[in-house]
């Protein structure tokens, strides 16, 4: 049983990660916290279904285009609402937040009850040993989290646009100096947050019925994974991602599925407490 558990594990903690990539993304570029995540996730989730129920769009392409639709929502949104809240962390905060209760209010009058997603990877199950069963779907999730993972580490250390991204995230006024455009870097760094978070959305929409309400706890236990392996930190954020995933599932089988969301919210307040800066988090130095 401990194995299926550690996969089940393993595929919840990949969504994590992937939602909390898109915290880790803004907070390395920007230094803020962008709570309309879980909503993101959501509103990925819904186009997907959307797409896939009403269109007929396969997973292949549907994994492109919904990734694609949400980078540029996310590119405009930067450019429309979040450049005008920069000058106070504060301000930030709120109007993520406030922008998250609009995605998910404007999600809810399109799709006011929960619905099923299309079975888009298929309903059979592996047998990964004997005696070991889990769905097609949980393989989707750790085989596209790794690919991901993998192009974002290309993008990030051998091109142009990467290194900028990279350069920007470690000071903008120096890499503004040096020509890097960094309103341009910024907007890309929120179109990829949202990319990624709305591809999670894909990946778990045919494993439960979607709701407008279902990014509120993933976008709370992704910014838990985040702090978890690091908020600035992409490796330790894919971590802690994982890491949350397991210890959740195990806890739920072992004690009690009614206590399984207290773990991310204790494994939250004991990082902020013991070492705020995450696992694999780094300490960036104020500067005055």
């Amino acid at each position: 049983m401990l194995p299926q558990l550690l996969i089940g594990g393993l595929g919840t903690g990949c969504i994590y990660a992937l939602v909390g990539l898109g915290f880790t993304l803004v907070y390395r570029g920007m230094a803020m916290v962008n709570f309309a995540q879980g909503q993101v996730f959501m509103a990925g989730t819904f186009l997907g279904l959307y797409l896939a129920r009403d269109l007929g769009v396969p997973a292949i392409p549907l994994l492109i285009l919904v990734p694609a639709i949400s980078f540029v929502a996310g590119a405009l949104l930067e450019k429309l609402v979040f450049r005008r809240l920069y000058h106070s962390h504060e301000v930030f905060v709120v109007g993520a937040i406030g922008l998250g209760v609009m995605i998910e209010n404007f999600v809810r009058a399109l799709f006011p009850e929960p619905l099923p997603f299309p079975k888009i990877f298929g309903s059979g199950v592996y047998r990964f040993i004997p005696g070991v069963l889990f769905q097609k779907t949980y393989l989707w999730i750790v085989v596209i989290t790794l690919i991901l993972v993998l192009m974002l580490h290309i993008m990030f250390t051998y091109t142009r646009r990467g290194r900028a991204l990279r350069a920007v995230a470690a000071d903008a006024e120096i890499a503004g100096t040096m020509g890097v455009s960094v309103p341009r870097a910024i907007g890309l760094t929120f179109g990829l947050s949202f990319a990624v978070a709305s591809i999670a959305g894909v990946l778990i929409g045919p494993l439960y019925f979607v709701s407008p309400d279902m990014g509120d706890m993933v976008g709370l236990k992704a910014f838990s994974a985040a702090v978890l392996g690091g908020i600035n930190s992409i490796v330790g954020t894919i971590i802690g991602g994982i890491l949350l995933g397991v210890i959740e599932a195990t806890a739920a089988f072992y004690i009690s599925t009614d206590y399984k969301d207290v773990f991310a919210f204790a494994i939250l307040m004991l990082m902020l407490v013991v070492r705020p800066h995450g696992l694999l988090g780094r300490v960036v130095p104020v500067k005055v």
